[in-house]
């Protein structure tokens, strides 16, 4: 009686802290649900979301979910770059980048390439941004994604024509085109036809000019094609079409055109769309004639809008059309338009920009030694990346290009092969498979042996690679980086990691910081969480300790499990065969031998 007594009691306990953890586990995971839902809500400040999607990236980090580790930077970097914070996105668009590597994930690869794409874009860094978009055009080619290539070769076509590389961006688009014309992705489609539109309009070559803007508004056929494309997208290509007509002398069917989207009452709500419109309409009236009374007033309010609303790519676009127009009438105030264009343009970053500011200012200004300067500086500048970039491109298109054919040519021998000897490969495969098998595992783990033998990854440590990052975090001032580095070396010098239920929380308590702080500080320097951290510190340390010390080889795998601070035999072998690809028992073996 007494002894199924003590059965039933064992049973109830074990009952009952299966459903303690189950119950803790679901509060746990309530609780992240929480502040995922708290980081989108959109009635709260950006900076509150921030906060907490922080609280779900800690929690994501703790429970080495990767899904939840993806989710929480992708929500993160997509806050940091609503908030105009680029560089901050960047370095957490590295850490999607790093953990999709090391999970040798596509997908999330090329979502982290895009954002790097994007955010250095923002930062007017359109160099780096076109690398990025070449790199994400690159792997989308390899995994046979024809609308992430088509997609990233709009972006790099854009880029170009910022630039004002014309050629070069309407040989982009084009090639972007062939990936996407059989696709249901219309407003990608449309934005490829624009470009090249664009592109043929500034080459002067209207016919083609035309022609694409043509393909651009034909695809918005009917209203669900339309609200796929986006009607700001549609009122950009009939303002292409309005400078198109312009650019062949028919002013007056321009001016129409324009004048009709001027009172589109769904344009004027869009104040940026707006005031290009009364800007191009003001300058295209001034241009067909030069009496117009009513063009200055259109052209002071489209920079006016502009103003408004602080859009600098407007203000270039206006300002440039004031100076035009005051040229011949008002030197000092076309002088002080195109300082205005000059200095935006600075800020803008928009190098095509600053040269066609400058060109007027050398017009207008008697001294002018300094700005000359810039101008050559900004001139060999453009070229260099304007040239740089095709290049770039034009490496990425020839490997793949000879990759395919590669790939044809080795099918082709393939399928010849196999017709010839399918049948004795098959036998000789079922043959030698078992034996072939086993000898193979037994090579694997003897080379991984050796290697481990060899390896000193487990030796190295934070002093190590601990060079200061500047920029880990906005968050982090550079004394709490340096304290929590010191600590940490600390750390891992006296062999803390050795204590068994470390966590995070504790852990940066002990260090006199935040677990947050402390996840930021790991993951920049270790590219790894802080539990992978402190594993990796203990399978280190039993690594050597094995190699060094034959008595510690005698105990049992549990005995060296709880003696380097894992709380099972289980979870000490999984670890230590995740980091050398061999188990601890066949590791003991080979070193008794």
């Amino acid at each position: 009686m007494k002894l199924r007594s003590w059965h039933i009691n064992f049973s109830l306990l074990v009952i009952t802290l299966l459903l303690s953890n189950a119950i803790y586990s679901q509060k746990q995971q309530d609780s992240l649900t929480q502040y995922y839902k708290l980081s989108k809500a959109d009635s709260l400040p950006i900076p509150i979301r921030l906060e907490y999607i922080n609280s779900f990236l800690k929690g994501a980090y703790l429970s080495q979910k990767d899904s939840l580790i993806y989710n929480g930077l992708m929500w993160k970097t997509w806050l940091l770059g609503k908030d105009n914070r680029y560089d901050s996105a960047i370095i957490y668009t590295r850490q999607l980048y790093d953990l999709a590597i090391e999970k040798k994930d596509t997908l999330y690869m090329q979502k982290a390439l895009l954002k790097f794409g994007l955010y250095h874009k923002e930062n007017n860094q359109l160099a780096t941004s076109f690398k990025y978009y070449n790199e994400n055009f690159k792997l989308s080619k390899i995994t046979k994604d024809t609308i992430r290539s088509g997609r990233s070769l709009l972006q790099m076509a854009n880029i170009q024509k910022s630039l004002g590389d014309y050629s070069g961006s309407k040989t982009t688009a084009i090639d972007g085109v062939k990936y996407l014309e059989k696709t249901a992705d219309l407003r990608n489609l449309a934005g490829l036809y624009h470009i090249i539109s664009v592109a043929n309009r500034e080459q002067k070559n209207y016919d083609e000019a035309r022609r694409y803007n043509e393909l651009a508004l034909g695809l918005g056929k009917d209203s669900f094609s339309i609200n796929t494309i986006r009607i700001k997208n549609i009122l950009i290509f009939k303002n292409t079409k309005a400078l198109i007509l312009a650019a062949e002398g028919q002013y007056q069917e321009a001016i129409r055109l324009l004048k009709t989207l001027e009172s589109d009452i769904v344009l004027r709500q869009n104040k940026k769309e707006y005031a290009r419109v009364l800007s191009n309409l003001g300058y295209l009236q001034w241009i067909d004639n030069k009496g117009d009374n009513n063009s200055e007033k259109l052209l002071l309010k489209g920079l006016a809008v502009q103003g408004e609303i602080n859009y600098v790519g407007g203000l270039i676009n206006s300002n440039i059309h004031l100076t035009k127009y005051y040229f011949e009438k008002d030197s000092s105030k076309a002088l002080k338009y195109a300082e205005a264009t000059y200095e935006n343009a600075k800020i803008q970053g928009d190098l095509v920009a600053i040269i066609e500011a400058l060109g007027y200012i050398f017009k207008l200004k008697e001294n002018v030694s300094q700005e000359a300067i810039v101008y050559d500086q900004i001139h060999h500048k453009l070229q260099e990346i304007n040239q740089k970039n095709r290049e770039i491109y034009a490496v990425t298109k020839y490997e793949n290009e000879k990759l395919t054919n590669k790939n044809v040519i080795l099918t082709k021998e393939k399928d010849k092969l196999t017709n010839q000897a399918w049948i004795i490969s098959l036998l000789l495969i079922m043959s030698i498979a078992g034996v072939g098998y086993y000898y193979y595992r037994q090579q694997i783990y003897k080379k991984r042996f050796i290697q481990l033998l060899d390896k000193d990854e487990h030796k190295d440590t934070i002093k190590k690679t601990a060079i200061y990052k500047t920029g880990v975090s906005s968050s982090i001032s550079e004394e709490a980086l340096e304290h929590l580095l010191t600590q940490l070396q600390q750390f891992e010098d006296q062999k803390g990691y050795l204590a068994r239920n470390i966590n995070a929380k504790d852990l940066a308590k002990s260090f006199g910081s935040n677990s947050s702080y402390l996840s930021i500080v790991i993951n920049t320097y270790k590219q790894k969480s802080i539990s992978q951290y402190i594993n990796d510190l203990r399978i280190g340390f039993a690594i050597d300790k094995l190699q060094s010390d034959a008595t510690f080889r005698k105990y049992t795998i549990k005995a060296i499990a709880k003696d380097v601070g894992f709380n099972s035999s289980e979870i000490f072998a999984k670890k230590f065969y995740k980091n050398t690809g061999i188990y601890p028992s066949y590791f003991i073996k080979k070193l008794e031998m």
